[in-house]
């Protein structure tokens, strides 16, 4: 119900007005929500990237479809490939079965010898002999088959004819490309895998390869030592005949030289060696013999005891005579007590005594005889020994020289015969290699029949189309998004301007279904049954449990929390709001705003002043008929033109029913100095004023803004409108805060 009080008409917005106790929550909830900034959850590279991903959800579910489905085709119609592997071990090393082998087992034992061995297995003398063995060339998938029929003749015009190759060389060139040869990093493992389209041929394949390898390695090994062979043969005979020809040299120098050899040496040599060993032998006796010569010599001629000689001490019969000497005397001194002297027992007893002092006399005559006859003999083996050394010594000086030449010879010969047994060894060797050939490789495992195709493999197909859908998909949203030129709704700022993205409001959905009432009749005129109306937006702001509507108030309670933490006390705060196109939201924004202030116990203000689309001014002009004047001089025409809500205190000055558009300049100036001093009597003043590039007439207002926002709806709004409207603004370039970005809820009307 409306109700005209004074110079004020009042109206009373029914239905879902908001209790005294809500607008209590609500301004409490204000002013706690005041203290602290809330940061956007749209201000990350993430969100924007998920937020162009939900737009495209259904063109990326389609192609992620469509690529699923052609994965199940790819599915039905490929041909079955089985994979089948053999391992094999390369041992680098060395396996000798003979001392010195041709090939060696170990040439070194880094890996670089497995690395060598892998174009070995795909060579062609290790395919040509599988597919020998194994009749590739009738396969029906390793045959040739000329090409015919227009198929032919197209590749013929591509690329020209072409000579009919070789059905070996073609079932070789064929099992190249279905073998695949893996190696282990960092060991000696290879693994030969062969893919065809039946298991068991697969199987068989694998292990003839790896059979054919070893085979061929072994072959390889044979015949090179066979070859080695040939090469000693033939020169063996050439050794033989240049060693008889060294000796036969050596043996007739000796005889012109008449040196004899025996026992590893010259006769006249050997000959002087033992001479000069018996010459110091022959030395060193005459020397003792002269020595006990002189000895005794001395002895007799000092008149001393011969006893003391070393040769009679060392001789065992005077020992003896001594010890005989020493019992007779012991028995002597023993009976001198008992008997007289002349007692025949110690006459018998002195006569013993006589007698072997006798023999001890006699036998140091004999020894200084035989030291005077030994060194005599001693001098004379000395003298003989001399001179057949000095006659060994002649004959060896006069074969000397020869010796020299016979050295040299016996070197010659020595080689040759060194060399020529080398060759005889290694003769034998090589023979033996040839049959005892071992190969470096084993076979570790045969491979076994598969019992599922290796290709196509149905999840990793499906898996790949999917994610192969998806990422078209993404791909395609990210491109569409690239070239769109309309604002994103997660964008901190512009791209093609300077404006910072104040926050952004999310999408909000008709709640209100009450009519009859001033916000009923607002649904019906602006033509909101379906989409967001002004009864939406007061249930939104007023009904705290209402999940559905709590990103969208939260989002208008921290605009609302940053303007008035900006304002200045005790001074009304003019806020200009302008879009660049109609649909923007700039109205229902505007709406949102000073209906959440009006709850938080704000005095506000709003004034419509978009003319080029007047529906909200019709709507709050009361039952003014549409053919009345409406003049705007001063402060009292617009108070009177003033709807007040009696439950928020919400106020809306419909000036746009005047079209400002027809304004005299004096007319303007007058309006704005009217607003300035209708705005002093509220803490809030929200200007609606429209879209900018439909219509400039709202730009007059400007002077009496103390702020400007622009409003642009994600979608919707393009980047080059944005840019011309920061133009149309660059007076109060100081005065712009920035955008506000609205969520794009479809088609629905242009001003909210």
């Amino acid at each position: 119900m409306v109700q005209s009080s004074g110079r004020h008409r009042r109206a009373r917005i029914q239905g879902p007005a908001p209790t005294r106790a809500e607008t209590g929550a609500l301004r409490q909830h204000i002013a706690g929500s005041s203290q602290t900034t809330a940061s956007s959850s749209y201000d990350t590279d993430f969100a924007g990237f998920f937020n162009i991903l939900k737009r495209s959800t259904l063109p990326i579910l389609l192609l992620c479809l469509a690529s699923l489905l052609a994965g199940m085709v790819y599915l039905s119609l490929a041909t079955s490939t089985y994979s089948a592997s053999t391992t094999i071990l390369v041992d680098p090393r060395s396996r000798k079965l003979v001392t010195d082998e041709i090939t060696q087992g170990g040439l070194t034992s880094d890996l670089a010898l497995v690395e060598s061995q892998v174009p070995i297995l795909s060579s062609d003398a290790v395919l040509g002999r599988v597919v020998d063995e194994q009749n590739l060339i009738n396969d029906p998938v390793f045959k040739f088959y000329p090409s015919s029929g227009l198929t032919g003749q197209l590749k013929i015009l591509i690329r020209g004819s072409r000579p009919t190759p070789d059905a070996r060389s073609y079932a070789i060139e064929r099992l190249s490309r279905v073998m695949k040869i893996h190696r282990a990093p960092k060991t000696y493992i290879l693994e030969v895998e062969v893919s065809s389209n039946t298991p068991v041929k697969a199987a068989r394949l694998s292990t003839a390869i790896a059979e054919a390898y070893i085979a061929e390695q072994l072959k390889a090994k044979a015949d090179e030592a066979g070859a080695a062979t040939k090469m000693i043969d033939s020169r063996l005979g050439e050794l033989r005949k240049q060693l008889e020809r060294a000796e036969t040299r050596a043996d007739e120098f000796k005889k012109a030289n008449k040196i004899v050899t025996s026992e590893g040496g010259i006769v006249a040599e050997q000959q002087l060696g033992k001479l000069n060993t018996e010459l110091a032998t022959a030395r060193a006796v005459a020397a003792e013999a002269r020595a006990r010569r002189s000895e005794v010599k001395s002895v007799l001629k000092s008149g001393g005891n011969p006893d003391s000689l070393p040769d009679a001490v060392k001789s065992s019969l005077i020992q003896k005579l001594r010890e005989q000497l020493a019992q007779v005397s012991r028995r002597a001194a023993s009976l001198g007590a008992q008997f007289q002297s002349r007692h025949p027992i110690m006459i018998d007893i002195r006569s013993q005594q006589r007698e072997v002092r006798g023999q001890i006399k006699q036998e140091l005559r004999r020894i200084v005889s035989a030291s005077k006859t030994e060194a005599e003999i001693a001098a004379k083996r000395e003298a003989e020994v001399l001179q057949a050394l000095e006659t060994a010594k002649a004959q060896v000086a006069r074969s000397n020289t020869a010796q020299i030449k016979l050295r040299d010879l016996a070197r010659e010969v020595n080689a040759s015969r060194n060399l020529l047994n080398a060759f005889l060894v290694r003769a034998k060797e090589t023979q033996e290699q040839q049959n005892l050939s071992a190969s470096n490789a084993r076979i570790v495992s045969r491979a076994g029949v598969p019992s599922f195709p290796s290709w196509p493999r149905p999840l990793l197909v499906l898996a790949l189309a999917g994610l192969g859908g998806l990422g078209l998909g993404i791909a395609s949203a990210l491109t569409r998004d690239h070239f769109d030129t309309s604002i994103g709704d997660h964008a901190t700022h512009i791209t093609q301007t300077t404006l910072p993205t104040i926050a952004s409001l999310p999408k909000l959905r008709a709640v209100a279904t009450q009519g009859g009432t001033l916000m009923g009749k607002a649904r019906d005129v602006l033509d909101l049954s379906t989409f967001v109306g002004l009864s939406d937006i007061m249930l939104a702001l007023s009904d705290r449990q209402n999940q559905h509507t709590n990103a969208f108030r939260q989002s208008i309670l921290q605009i609302l929390n940053r303007l008035l933490a900006d304002a200045a006390p005790g001074s009304a705060r003019t806020l200009l709001m302008v879009s660049p196109s109609s649909n923007a939201g700039t109205t229902s924004t505007v709406l949102a705003l000073g209906y959440a202030a009006a709850l938080a116990g704000e005095r506000v203000l709003l004034v419509d002043a978009a003319s080029a689309d007047p529906e909200l001014s019709q709507v709050f002009g009361g039952n003014r008929q549409q053919n009345e004047r409406i003049m705007l001089d001063d402060k009292d025409q617009l108070e009177r033109l003033t709807t007040v809500d009696a439950d928020s205190g919400l106020a809306v000055l419909p000036i746009a029913l005047a079209d400002l558009r027809t304004l005299k300049t004096q007319q303007r100036r007058r309006l704005i100095e009217g607003i300035r001093k209708l705005g002093a009597d509220y803490d809030m003043v929200l200007i609606d004023a429209g879209a900018l590039l439909e219509d400039a007439t709202a730009l007059s207002l400007l002077s009496v803004a103390d702020d400007v926002i622009v409003i642009a709806r994600s979608g919707m709004t393009d980047q080059n409108e944005l840019k011309n409207t920061e133009r149309l603004l660059v007076a109060s370039a100081d005065n712009l805060l920035g955008t506000i970005v609205t969520m794009d809820p479809g088609a629905g009307p242009k001003r909210l």
